[in-house]
């Protein structure tokens, strides 16, 4: 005797669900291996030597050196939504930047009121990390 076509068709549903949520899992594990510097990507990142975390080296992409850069050009906390609008990076992806920057110790940011102010929090760490890459990049 077989068993009806309903429970038949619920199994293959279930099975599809939990392929999708391991899938899921797997897509996210991998996005937090690379946030941290556990896995490295090769392509538009750059490499620091200071900065060690768990034994390797993270790197940063050029919005976080973007971000870096402008901080440093300014001296002085800036809020955060400033930073986004005058280097034209999303809200999201600009959360997403100054946390993992703050994650490195390289940058603190400190609620006031109803807005966050972001700083650099170790300088020297952050000067020598930008003259790094002047130095690495191509003169035209």
């Amino acid at each position: 005797m077989q068993p009806p076509l309903g429970n038949v068709i619920m199994v293959i549903v279930m099975m599809e669900a939990f392929l999708i949520m391991v899938l899921g899992y797997m897509m996210y594990d991998v996005k937090a291996r690379l946030t941290k510097g556990i896995l490295r990507v090769i392509n538009d990142s750059i490499e620091l030597d200071s900065l060690p975390i768990n034994d390797s080296r993270p790197r940063l992409n050029t919005d976080e050196v973007k971000v870096l850069k402008y901080l440093m050009s300014r001296g002085k906390p800036v809020i955060q939504s400033i930073i986004g609008k005058e280097l034209n990076i999303p809200k999201s992806t600009l959360f997403r930047i100054i946390k993992r920057l703050s994650e490195l110790g390289l940058v603190n940011v400190e609620k006031r009121g109803k807005y966050n102010y972001v700083y650099i929090q170790r300088t020297q760490d952050v000067l020598s990390i930008l003259k790094s890459i002047n130095e690495d990049s191509p003169q035209n």
